[in-house]
Parts: structure tokens; C-alpha cells; sequence
């Protein structure tokens, strides 16, 4: 986006990005609060992690929202395309500061593991590697639809082929969630971090198979002959 572009985005998107921000920082906030002896990185990897994984489920459920109140959505609807900005932002920061509080520039031990021979690597099957791995695919899904979150991607690919690339949230969201436990277990999270995400998770895949359901039934009643 050049920067003319952005200070024509209006009032009202200006209003959620600055919304947006302060929950970021809220959420970072919190992860202090929940061990104020932890330095900053600490509170950057959990705060802006569950912020991020917040903000994916919450881009997901604008569309069935909207459902209830629209019969068809847009192809484009700027909340839950700066929701999703906003999720990309703290996803990336989280990663960031991740890999500077469990690394000392070995990066690659992370998701990999030398061969016994010394030549070459495995891939890290243990609990961390595998929770690391689907971490790594999530960001890369993250970067990608961040980068294309603006005006000139939405109009350089059409529309159509623009709203099937940003259909990997969905991907991006189951992925968020199983990294996101496979870490609760890890770290042996309170249970009401543990309860929190199931429940949360539960609530979002309901809200999105009524949507879905919703969804298909106005289009079989507009397919079926008038009566």
C-alpha cells in the first residue's frame, strides 16, 4: 500500500487499526501480569501469540456474522481484512520473539535434528519439533496472506482468485490451535489457559458450520424453481 492509499483508508478503519494496536499491547500486558519476573521477549512470545490466534478466530467469524444480517457477503470486507492485518503483525512478532527466547542463533534445531552419521538432519519429531514444524507452516501461511491483505493484490487477482487465497485462514486457524496446545502441554499451562482454547475453539467451528449451513441453504432455495 503507498502511502497516499493509506491515509485515504478513512476514519473508520483508521479507528480499528488504533483498536487493534491497544489490544495488541493489552495482550502483552497480560502475559506480564501473568509472570512479572519475565523480561520483555517472554511477554512479546505469549502476549502477542494468544493475541494472534484471537484475531485469526475472530477474522473468521466476521463472515458468519455477517451472514445472519446479509445474504451474500462481499468479496472483501475491510473489518476482517484489517483484522487479519493485525493478526499477521502480532503472529510475526510472536515468532520473532519466540526465536529469540528458546535459540542462541541455532534456528535450525528448532525444527530439524543432525543425523547420527553428522551429515545432513532429520526432522525433529519430538513434541517441540512437531509443534514447531506446524508453527513454521502457519507462518509461512501467516506472511503470505498478510502480504496480500491490500487494495492492489485484492484488484491484481481478480476478486475471485484474491478470496480463494485468503480461504487458508481456515488452514492457518487449525493450525494456530494445535500449536498453540501441543505448547500448553509443553510448558504445562494452567488448565484455565487449556479450557480457554478448547472452548474457544469449540465456539468457532460451530458458529462456523452454521454458517456454512446458512450458507447453502439460501443457495438451494435460489436453485430451486420458484413455486
Amino acid at each position: 500500500m503507498n502511502p497516499t492509499a493509506l491515509l485515504n483508508i478513512g476514519w473508520q478503519r483508521w479507528r480499528t487499526h488504533s483498536i487493534l494496536a491497544v489490544i495488541t499491547v493489552i495482550g502483552c500486558y497480560l502475559a506480564h501480569l501473568y509472570a512479572p519476573y519475565a523480561d520483555l521477549i517472554y511477554d512479546l512470545t505469549y502476549g502477542c501469540g494468544y493475541v494472534a490466534v484471537i484475531l485469526i478466530a475472530y477474522s473468521l467469524l466476521i463472515g458468519p456474522y455477517r451472514l445472519l444480517w446479509r445474504k451474500k457477503n462481499p468479496v472483501n470486507i475491510n473489518l476482517r481484512r484489517d483484522v487479519g492485518i493485525w493478526a499477521g503483525i502480532t503472529g510475526c512478532i510472536h515468532v520473532i520473539a519466540a526465536i529469540a527466547m528458546t535459540t542462541r542463533g541455532n534456528i535450525v534445531y528448532l525444527f530439524l535434528r543432525p543425523k547420527a552419521e553428522g551429515i545432513g538432519y532429520n526432522l525433529l519429531l519430538s513434541p517441540a519439533g512437531v509443534s514447531n514444524n506446524i508453527g513454521l507452516v502457519a507462518t509461512i501461511i501467516l506472511v503470505i496472506l498478510l502480504v496480500l491483505s491490500n487494495d492492489y493484490f485484492l484488484i491484481k487477482l481478480k476478486g475471485k482468485r484474491w478470496k480463494f487465497l485468503q480461504r487458508f485462514n481456515y488452514g492457518l486457524a487449525v493450525l494456530a490451535f494445535i500449536h498453540t496446545v501441543l505448547y500448553q502441554q509443553l510448558d504445562n499451562r494452567s488448565s484455565t489457559f487449556v479450557t480457554f482454547t478448547y472452548i474457544f475453539a469449540i465456539a468457532l467451528l460451530s458458529i462456523q458450520l452454521a454458517g456454512f449451513f446458512v450458507s447453502r441453504t439460501r443457495r438451494a432455495k435460489i436453485r430451486s424453481p420458484l413455486q
